[in-house]
């Protein structure tokens, strides 16, 4: 009776785990806090100005990431902040700059985090999460748990 509990037990904490390893390379996130998103094609390039910029699409859907520069670190997202997201599906526009206009007022905000940059085979991993608004300030779009790994970039 042990031994099938143990099993039991064991394939319910790993049978449904989303391996991001699996998928190399990945732009992902859950959308709204329980519907997985992923990019079907992504690309990363780093400007001469020093600007990092990170896309992705589903095909219906698509993300843009913009940081001031590739360097390693925390970037911050909300209105006037140099690190911003945003997320276009169908014809509207979801920015972290943008702010919520319900009371109270919600703030378009969070975090991305470069978590590593590999010069020599040019590709990048982190993490990040952020509440954005369209231009009216009326729709709102969350994304969490938000992973870019193993992308390549290119200057």
């Amino acid at each position: 009776m042990k031994y099938i509990f143990y099993c039991i037990a064991f394939f319910s904490i790993f049978s449904c785990q989303d391996d991001i390893q699996s998928s190399s390379p990945t732009l992902q996130g859950l959308r709204h806090g329980d519907e997985m998103w992923r990019s079907t094609a992504r690309n990363a390039t780093v400007q001469s100005s020093g600007v990092l910029s990170i896309s992705g699409s589903d095909g219906y859907a698509s993300m843009l990431i913009s940081l001031p520069n590739a360097i390693e670190g925390v970037y911050n997202l909300g209105d006037g902040a140099l690190a911003t997201i945003t997320y276009t599906e169908g014809n509207t526009t979801y920015s972290t700059q943008n702010n919520g206009q319900e009371y109270p007022v919600y703030l378009g905000d969070g975090q991305v985090t470069l978590e590593s940059i590999n010069v020599e085979n040019k590709t990048m991993r982190g993490t990040f999460y952020f509440n954005s608004y369209d231009d009216s300030g009326a729709k709102y779009m969350n994304f969490s748990e938000g992973v870019f790994f193993n992308l390549s970039y290119s200057e």
